[in-house]
């Protein structure tokens, strides 16, 4: 089987050159409401292609309420979805407004949120900052404990990180991937290094700052995730809306649905039903029963080309999300079949650039899914995280978008 990358039609081309050319920097921490129209109106924004609040998943639903009670709207979380449910609270998909959130996503105008900015394009996008891991909101778990962190998280974290961004000058996201890649992670389960470089870059901004702050961060294994999740979706947007790209530009899920962008479709998403993750490597104690379907807008790192499709970097993430860690290479070699490209920059252990970015209507033609490093979360809501895993956005929404555009490979 020929597994070396196809030949690029010119569209896939050029916007394959502009995601090579993208260089995300972090450059503030900000309010939500600072940074989209949507959330200084009040809105709420979620993980996945729309959805209204009746169809959510119950972990997405109790985050909701959750987040909504958080910022003061209602006084509990039944009253605060009612809001939203009678179109009082506007909700929209991160995505819609140039963001991303892990596993339920919600965004409410008073979170925190990253803001990088591409210096030669001026686009910009956002994500929230990462909570950690286990009984957090993302993951639909709700108590006092969880209300208590994103208060810290709003009224500390916040602004130690702008008053350090301010001292240290903007983060090289490409140069934390760089770099973190040749460290054993794939920046989506195993983050571990881009978090240890990170803090490293952040610190002699940060002396002055409560030390539960460098702490919270050295002892959070998946802060650096949401930094790839930004970094991935603005060097995506940047590839965004070449006429004729198969270039798959966003994988999102909400619990219920997949959806998938493209570039040269721009907004529109194609969607199938989302998927159990499997294989699955669950905590002692839980069973495939209690997974929820595929949650969260974090996908966008395999979008771009890490993660899962990296993860001949990273023999740890391979056994934790249930692979066997000899299979890292040929998995990734059958991956380069429905590659757009190959990173300049980015090297896996073999010298070889990392696969950049994902041509749709390859995807269509092999039938090769790309596969998607997730954390599971409790199908009810206020357990949390439960386990890892993988999956696969449905081969129905790339079928869909290849008989749009392409009826021949359809």
């Amino acid at each position: 089987m020929d597994t070396e990358l196809h030949t690029p039609s010119e569209a896939l081309a050029q916007s394959v050159a502009r995601l090579a050319a993208a260089r995300p920097v972090v450059v503030d921490v900000l309010p939500a409401r600072e940074v989209t129209d949507h959330h200084a109106a009040g809105g709420v924004s979620h993980a996945g292609p729309p959805i209204t609040p009746s169809r959510m998943c119950p972990p997405m639903r109790a985050a909701l309420g959750a987040a909504l009670t958080l910022e003061g709207v209602a006084g509990t979380p039944e009253e605060a979805i009612a809001l939203v449910e009678s179109g009082d609270i506007p909700l929209v998909p991160n995505h819609g407004i140039g963001g991303v959130g892990p596993m339920s996503g919600i965004v409410t105008g008073s979170m925190p949120v990253w803001v990088t900015r591409d210096e030669a394009t001026g686009k910009t996008a956002w994500a929230p900052l990462n909570e950690g891991s286990g009984r957090v909101l993302r993951y639909g778990a709700d108590g006092p404990d969880v209300l208590e962190r994103l208060a810290w998280m709003r009224d500390t974290l916040a602004p130690a990180l702008r008053v350090a961004l301010d001292r240290t000058g903007p983060l090289d996201l490409l140069d934390l991937h760089v770099r973190s890649l040749t460290d054993g992670d794939e920046a989506h389960h195993r983050t571990e290094s881009g978090t240890a470089l990170s803090l490293v870059k952040l610190a002699p901004g940060l002396e002055d700052a409560d030390p539960a702050v460098p702490r919270f961060i050295a002892t959070n294994g998946q802060w650096f995730l949401n930094l790839a999740m930004v970094f991935s979706k603005l060097a995506l947007d940047c590839a965004r809306d070449v006429e004729g790209s198969p270039l798959l530009t966003a994988i999102a899920r909400n619990g219920v649905e997949v959806g998938i962008q493209v570039s040269g479709t721009g907004d529109q998403w194609f969607v199938g039903p989302a998927a159990m993750p499997g294989p699955a490597r669950l905590f002692a104690g839980y069973s495939e029963a209690d997974m929820n379907r595929d949650l969260g807008d974090s996908a966008i790192v395999e979008t771009y080309g890490l993660g899962a499709i990296a993860v001949a970097a990273s023999p740890e993430a391979a056994f934790n999300c249930g692979l066997d860690p000899e299979d890292r290479e040929a998995i990734t070699t059958e991956l380069r079949q429905i590659a757009a490209g190959e990173s300049p920059d980015i090297l896996l252990p073999n010298g070889r650039g990392a696969i950049l970015g994902i041509d749709a209507l390859a995807v269509a033609r092999t039938r090769i899914s790309p596969p998607v490093h997730t954390g599971i979360a409790h199908v009810q809501p206020g357990v949390g995280q439960i386990g890892a895993g993988i999956t696969h956005p449905p081969i129905e929404a790339f079928d869909e978008f290849a008989a749009l555009v392409s009826p021949a490979v359809a």
